[in-house]
């Protein structure tokens, strides 16, 4: 459902003493606001002359960056399962510049959809308040530090933490990081578990063996993983914030005749399909990827249907897959 245009959520919270988290709520999921809160909300609405447009279509959207990153394709497979057992058709899209407002015009306008689902992140202030205002949301594998949005995610920190903690246990001393933008919200979380982690163990971080690449692309990655292991002083362990960015760092050791994973070993992330298709095999952290498709897109048919959510919040664990790479 959306309301008329024009009108902000901030303007309505304002006008209602509540957060703008509040207002949103009331317009998207009624039920789990209480009656008193809900009323100073309506009342400020009725004020501010502005009122609730229902969609009736069961389409959800959910948006992406690309479909490139074979991380997608399970997630993707358990929203569309998720849609299907409620009732609901799940149509595709993607944003090239998720950080340009504009990106979203067409999507503020459209009339198609009754929620979205975001698998990146969304520009704070007036676009955020335009999406929110007209749709449920539910960010999968992303989520927004600033903004009150349900989401289903897994435990970057600790996930990357016990990556490297695995790599010190094989007797892995000189760590290196190809790690991805900064604007993905799980990006420095990875980071922060990956120095705590050698830190604690009382292992240097070098800052120079921690690479952010703006985007999944395995020419890029495997470019800086030459370069890395190419020096005097090289890694003798690459830690990867994707399997694509494994599966290049691989290549590169290969191109330069290293031995894997005696001078160097190599650790994904996400526990794709190609991990178990390269020579040799690539150890990396298993996201159940399912399963935050799956668990997303009924966070956000409850929210659509007015169910209570009692845990908007979502956090799931991952484990260290161990193949011949390490």
């Amino acid at each position: 459902m959306a309301i008329s245009q024009n009108i902000t959520i901030s303007q309505i919270a304002e006008k209602a003493g509540v957060s703008i988290a509040t207002a949103s709520r009331v317009i998207n999921q009624p039920r789990t606001v209480k009656e008193e809160t809900r009323n100073r909300v309506l009342l400020a609405m009725k004020e501010l002359n502005c009122q609730i447009k229902r969609n009736t279509n069961k389409i959800l959207l959910a948006s992406f960056t690309d479909f490139v990153n074979p991380f997608y394709s399970q997630c993707i497979a358990g929203m569309q399962i998720a849609a299907k057992r409620r009732g609901y058709q799940l149509f595709l899209q993607q944003i090239e510049n998720a950080e340009n407002p504009s990106s979203y015009d067409d999507l503020i306008n459209s009339k198609l959809f009754q929620g979205v689902i975001f698998c990146h992140n969304i520009p704070s202030g007036e676009t955020f308040d335009s999406l929110r205002i007209k749709y449920p949301i539910v960010m999968c594998s992303q989520y927004n530090k600033d903004e009150d949005i349900p989401y289903v995610v897994v435990d970057d920190y600790n996930s990357a933490k016990n990556a490297v903690n695995y790599l010190l246990s094989v007797g892995k001393k000189r760590i290196a990081f190809i790690n991805s933008s900064k604007n993905y919200s799980y990006s420095p979380l990875r980071e922060k578990g990956f120095r705590d982690a050698l830190k604690a163990s009382g292992n240097p971080v070098n800052d120079n063996w921690i690479i952010h690449l703006t985007d999944i692309d395995f020419n890029v990655a495997f470019s800086v993983a030459t370069t890395l292991l190419s020096s005097c002083n090289k890694p003798d362990a690459i830690f990867c914030a994707s399997d694509v960015y494994a599966c290049a760092a691989l290549k590169a050791a290969h191109t330069l005749h290293l031995s894997i994973p005696e001078d160097v070993a190599v650790m994904g992330f996400d526990n794709v399909n190609l991990t178990t298709m390269t020579v040799p095999t690539i150890s990396t952290v298993s996201q159940p990827t399912y399963q935050l498709g799956y668990q997303s897109c009924n966070l956000l048919v409850d929210q659509i249907e007015g169910n209570p959510v009692p845990n908007q919040k979502i956090v799931l664990a991952t484990e260290i897959v161990v193949r011949s790479s390490t």
